[in-house]
């Protein structure tokens, strides 16, 4: 009976004593910070290919804004939601869009930049016709809210061609 009491009470002492080394494994994230935020990334292209306006902004944060290419400002997931309605009710409703390259660093555990190399393709001008890929840039700042890596802020530039040179004199 003594050597019962001994053995529960060894098993008990062990349990309490890695029961905070368990919690801590069972409350830390599966995957690295760069994976959630290529995940988050993926969701916005998936949801821009089928066109849902809805779960393109829903990778948006709360109060997350947008400047697109040409210079329209959306702050918070609503204006957000109702830019990408437009957009993709007329000259991206047919168009697929993909990131090429998408580099992540890290400001804080909670804060990240993305830039992404990107390219729609698709795309109609405002007559209907079909326009050429549209390669851009994007750059992204991400927050964890909520548990989730959402956009706080995108910028979506296109670079402009180089200068021609210089005549030669």
């Amino acid at each position: 009976m003594r050597k019962l009491a001994l053995t529960s009470l060894c098993a008990l002492l062990v349990l309490a004593l890695s029961a905070p080394t368990l919690q801590a494994a069972a409350a830390k994230p599966t995957g690295s910070a760069e994976d959630a935020i290529r995940r988050t990334s993926q969701e916005f292209v998936a949801a821009w290919n089928v066109h849902d306006a809805a779960k393109m902004a829903a990778v948006w944060a709360t109060n997350g804004d947008l400047i697109n290419p040409f210079g329209r400002h959306a702050k918070g997931r609503p204006e957000v939601q109702k830019l990408f309605v437009d957009e993709q009710s007329t000259m991206f409703k047919s168009s697929t869009y993909s990131i090429d390259s998408n580099d992540i660093r890290m400001l804080s555990p909670t804060v990240a930049v993305a830039d992404w190399e990107s390219t729609v393709t698709g795309m109609t001008d405002p007559t209907g016709n079909p326009a050429p890929p549209f390669k851009h840039h994007v750059t992204v700042v991400m927050q964890l809210e909520g548990g989730a890596w959402r956009v706080a802020a995108a910028r979506p530039i296109l670079y402009p061609p180089p200068p021609a040179p210089a005549p030669m004199h």
